[in-house]
């Protein structure tokens, strides 16, 4: 399962983009209620806004990301989201991924965008911690062991490093993907509109 990890982590970003133009070109309106579109709509957008949001803040906290010049030593990250959920990054692509499935109105894309989640991604997870724990030993497996993997808990990480960079995060040009990925929506939503008119 790790070495499939390793390599669904090589072609994921490929694997979303097809997902999404599949999206696009599938977008239908999901049921025949106006009003229950309108809320599955906008509870698309929702979603979407909210893993940016947390894909954002995370991306803020990888300081050891440098354009130029040497970056400094790695260290686990374990401040801001990364003290709620182990992988606050997934968390928030599993967001974006629900939006994006939820807008299709396909119930063959959504089925699809819950088979690459839970397979691919949860390969990729199982890959980066045994990278993380060979990497940095009894403490990762602390904070293994007390952090969840993707859903947050109650409890919050108390030893807690790393600090939050607004020019780091603008870098990763996480908001400028979130904005892509809104456009997108605005565009499927377009196109259910054209396609439930005319069915």
């Amino acid at each position: 399962m790790i070495r499939i990890g390793d390599l669904c982590y090589r072609y994921r970003q490929y694997v979303s983009m097809a997902l999404l133009l599949a999206s696009i070109v599938a977008a239908r309106p999901l049921t025949t209620s106006p009003g229950t579109e309108l809320g599955l709509n906008v509870a698309a957008f929702a979603l979407v806004i909210l893993g940016g949001s947390v894909r954002s803040w995370a991306m803020g906290y990888h300081a050891w990301r440098r354009v130029r010049g040497p970056g400094p030593k790695r260290r686990l990250i374990s401040a801001g989201p990364y003290a709620l959920v182990r992988n606050p990054l997934y968390l928030g692509t599993l967001l974006i991924s629900a939006g994006i499935a939820l807008m299709s109105g396909s119930g063959i894309i959504i089925v699809t965008y819950m088979a690459v989640f839970w397979l691919g991604y949860y390969a990729i997870i199982l890959w980066e911690e045994s990278c993380l724990t060979s990497q940095f030993g009894e403490t990762y497996r602390d904070y293994f062991g007390s952090v969840p993997r993707l859903v947050p808990g109650l409890k919050i990480w108390k030893n807690r490093e790393g600090v939050f960079s607004l020019p780091t995060m603008m870098r990763c040009m996480e908001p400028a993907k979130t904005a892509a990925f809104l456009a997108a929506l605005g565009l499927m939503l377009w196109l259910k509109g054209i396609r439930g008119a005319g069915g």
